[in-house]
């Protein structure tokens, strides 16, 4: 049985809006938290992949593979072990950071699998003025 244009067009439109709607629905966004949220609620967030922002605290960033993230009160430690170091991610600078919360020597950590960090010449003025 041969569809005429029309119903051609109907089996397209229907099977485009099923791929959407399923799209939508497997893609869950993780929301992003701040140290302090996620540490008065930590044991809640246990297991979790979870997504942080925070300011790398100065003296953290050598060879380890541990950094330290500051909230307003809270610090969290960020393994980061295995990840690509994106260009940015220096001391004193607010990254965001997706990875799972455990618990490593009786301190929280997440094990991060995700950083980002922001544009650095967006935020530096030296480099926008050179640039015109």
């Amino acid at each position: 049985m041969a569809l005429t244009r029309l119903g051609r067009l109907l089996v397209v439109g229907i099977v485009l809006t099923l791929f959407m709607v399923m799209m939508s629905i497997t893609i869950q966004p993780v929301p992003q938290y701040s140290i302090d949220e996620i540490m008065d609620n930590s044991e809640t967030h246990l297991g979790e992949r979870i997504h942080i922002r925070g300011t790398i605290v100065n003296g953290t960033l050598n060879d380890d593979t541990l950094v330290t993230l500051v909230g307003i009160e809270d610090t969290l430690k960020v393994d980061i072990s295995g990840l690509a170091i994106p260009v940015g991610f220096e001391e004193g600078k607010m990254v965001s950071v997706k990875g799972v919360l455990k618990i490593v020597d009786d301190s929280f950590v997440i094990r991060a699998d995700e950083i980002q960090t922001g544009c650095p010449s967006k935020y530096d003025p030296s480099n926008s003025e050179s640039s015109n």
